[in-house]
């Protein structure tokens, strides 16, 4: 079944917003959440994505969001905006690590590929995947905060390194997480009921809630 699904991904500095109906990508917008109003870019961004894909939010199956580890801010906007939609609409959401996210996108090949995010106060994001050979991913490893050098140790030889943080680990890919991809996992995903109920939906912060990051 062709399952119609709206994807919304907010970790970090670009937000973007997908709707795919199985395999296939609608619509799609992506931009720079820097102009001060990121909660009202995200729902003009949905909306758009609503009409490029003439159809109704209330004619999605359900709803798709990267829920972090990343920026603390962006991450409670795009997970408030879904949840609010999902509850709101009656439908069911789909969460999914933001480092599984971005290494959808390099899983064309057979290499396992490992994740290293700067996660600023010395410290990283990291978590490690292998291609099925099917298009998705077997997860070897959790997502982690950790330091750079307890993470390295960690690094599965051979792997595609991928990430921002190449201060510590010079020569890794570093590709954005996408809604594109958001929403092909999703189509995947969701005939196996691997969703969730809205009103449990929470950001994946890994830093604890109190913790100080200034500009997240």
């Amino acid at each position: 079944m062709n399952f119609k699904i709206l994807g919304v991904e907010t970790s970090g500095a670009v937000f973007s917003a997908a709707v795919s109906r199985g395999d296939e990508i609608l619509s799609f917008r992506e931009e720079g959440n820097s102009a001060g109003r990121p909660s009202a870019l995200l729902a003009s961004m949905i909306e758009d994505c609503a009409k490029e894909a003439k159809l109704k939010l209330s004619e999605l199956d359900g709803f798709a969001v990267s829920i972090g580890p990343g920026s603390f801010t962006g991450l409670r906007i795009g997970v408030t905006t879904v949840k609010t939609l999902a509850w709101a609409l009656k439908k069911q959401v789909l969460p999914v690590s933001t480092l599984e996210v971005i290494a959808q996108g390099v899983s064309e090949g057979k290499q396992p590929i490992f994740l290293l995010m700067d996660a600023r106060k010395g410290r990283v994001y990291t978590a490690s995947f292998r291609p099925d050979g099917e298009g998705g991913l077997q997860r070897l490893s959790p997502d982690r905060l950790m330091t750079p050098e307890e993470a390295l140790k960690e690094i599965p030889k051979p792997a595609v390194g991928v990430g921002d943080a190449a201060r510590y680990h010079p020569g890794l890919l570093a590709p954005a997480p996408s809604a594109r991809e958001l929403c092909r996992m999703a189509a995947r995903r969701w005939p196996s009921g691997v969703v969730d109920d809205p009103h449990r939906l929470v950001p994946e912060y890994l830093y604890s809630k109190d913790s100080d990051i200034t500009g997240w």
